[in-house]
C-alpha cells in the first residue's frame, strides 16, 4: 500500500485530485484516476492532474482515465497548487499541457483568482481528429430523430456548441450525451449548451468527453463566448454563467482568449493506493 500526498480542488464546481508526479510516477495514472476519482469508492473527482517540473508541465486525465490536452478549470487550480506547493514563483509563470504553453497571471490571492491565456482556435477538422473535408460551422447532425445546428472548433481540446434557450433544460442531456459520442467525432466531442442572455452574458452547461455532466468546463466557456461573438451575438469581454459559479472571457480582435476565474481548496491529505 502507498500514500500519496494529494490536494482537491474546485473551479467553480469543476472538481480534481492534484499531486505531484514524482510522487506516482511507478503508477499507471490512467488506472489511479478512475481509482482516485470515483465518488463511491476514491475521493471522486472530474478529472486527476499530475505536477511535473522542468518544464512546469500539467498532466490531465479525465475521471475514466483518459488523456485531454487541457482543461481550463483545471489549470486554474494547477496554478493554486503550483503557488501553494513552491512549484512557481512569481504572480506570471508559464505551463505547459498537452495544447502548448499557457500563461498564467495571478491577479488576486485571497479569494484565489487568476487569468490565463487559452490561445486562438483551430477550425481544421484534422484537430478535431477528422477527415479534413468536413464542415464544421453551423452544420446539422440528426439526434434522436431531431435535427440541430451546431459548430465546432478546436480550442483547447475539442468542443462543440450548441444554441439553445434554455442551457439548464435537462431534457436536452440526452442529446448532449448523444451528441458527444456521435460518430460525426471520431475523438468525440465536449459539447456546450449555449444561451445567449445579452451581449456580456452567457449561460453554459457543458457535457464532457471522459466525465458527462460537469457544472463548469473553462474551455468550453472560452469556445462559446468565441463562437458566440463570431455569430454577432455578443461583445469581446463576457460574462459566462455556470451552475456554481461565473468566468469572465475575453476575445482578442486576433482571437486571442483570456480566461479569468477562482480555484478554491477543498482539502489536502493522503490518499491510501493499494496495487
Amino acid at each position: 500500500m502507498m500514500e500519496i500526498p494529494v490536494t482537491k480542488y474546485h473551479g467553480c464546481g469543476n472538481d480534481f485530485v492534484l499531486m505531484h508526479e514524482l510522487d506516482v510516477k511507478h503508477i499507471d495514472p490512467s488506472a489511479l484516476a478512475v481509482e482516485i476519482c470515483n465518488r463511491n469508492t476514491g475521493i471522486g473527482a472530474d478529472g486527476m492532474i499530475l505536477a511535473k517540473q522542468n518544464p512546469l508541465t500539467m498532466l490531465f486525465y479525465n475521471a475514466d482515465g483518459s488523456m485531454a490536452p487541457m482543461c481550463g478549470n483545471g489549470i486554474r487550480c494547477f496554478a493554486r497548487f503550483c503557488k501553494e506547493e513552491g512549484l512557481a514563483s512569481g504572480e506570471q509563470f508559464a505551463v505547459l499541457t498537452g495544447d502548448g504553453v499557457k500563461k498564467v497571471e495571478v491577479t488576486q490571492e485571497f479569494p484565489f483568482q487568476c487569468r490565463i491565456f487559452m490561445g486562438q482556435p483551430k477550425d481544421d477538422p484534422k484537430a478535431l481528429g477528422m477527415s479534413g473535408k468536413e464542415t464544421l460551422w453551423d452544420h446539422e447532425l440528426t439526434v434522436q430523430g431531431r435535427k440541430v445546428t451546431l459548430c465546432s472548433l478546436f480550442l483547447a481540446t475539442v468542443h462543440t456548441v450548441w444554441f439553445v434557450e434554455d442551457a439548464f433544460d435537462d431534457a436536452l442531456l440526452p442529446l448532449a450525451r448523444e451528441i458527444h459520442q456521435h460518430p460525426f467525432f471520431p475523438l468525440k466531442t465536449n459539447v456546450n449548451l449555449v444561451q445567449v442572455i445579452d451581449q456580456n452574458t452567457i449561460r453554459m452547461r457543458t457535457w464532457e468527453r471522459g466525465v458527462g455532466l460537469t457544472l463548469a468546463c473553462g474551455t468550453g466557456a472560452c469556445a462559446s463566448v468565441l463562437t458566440a461573438y463570431r455569430k454577432g451575438l455578443c461583445a469581446q469581454n463576457v460574462t459566462v454563467e455556470l451552475a456554481k459559479g461565473k468566468l469572465e472571457v475575453e476575445i482578442c480582435d486576433d482571437e486571442s482568449v483570456y480566461m479569468t476565474g477562482p480555484a478554491q481548496r477543498v482539502f489536502k491529505g493522503r490518499y491510501f493506493y493499494e496495487a
